[in-house]
């Protein structure tokens, strides 16, 4: 049982988060935009209600959006391949290779994130 207390009169599609300015940060520093699935795992995570098991496979499902967005930040080149019924596709493909580091104790949590979206 949780100790989160909803009530569905204060759902809404759109919920209010604090807009981050871009001069605070550097270029180089990309913001997820905060939705619903980010603002849920962030709230089940901070839950002091949630289970030890049920916290781990919130926070790779939270590692899992971050690896995604931070692969969709690469840069990719424009490609025409053929499918197995003959037609051709435009499509994308990576730029260069994607090479990933694990920091000990730090990065280490990331790896089976990186692993279950990369080849």
């Amino acid at each position: 049982m949780s100790s989160i207390e909803c009530d569905n009169n204060d759902l809404t599609e759109k919920v209010p988060t604090e807009e981050i300015e871009d001069e605070v940060y550097p270029k180089n520093v990309y913001i997820m935009r905060s939705n619903n699935q980010l603002r849920e795992l962030h709230t089940l995570l901070r839950d002091r209600a949630t289970s030890r098991s049920d916290f781990k496979f919130y926070a790779d499902r939270l590692i899992r959006l971050t690896v995604e967005a931070a692969l969709d930040q690469l840069p990719y080149l424009s490609c025409e391949i053929t499918t197995p019924t003959g037609h051709s596709f435009n499509g994308l493909r990576h730029q260069k290779g994607t090479l990933c580091v694990s920091l000990m104790r730090s990065g280490e949590a990331m790896e089976k994130g990186i692993r279950e979206c990369c080849r």
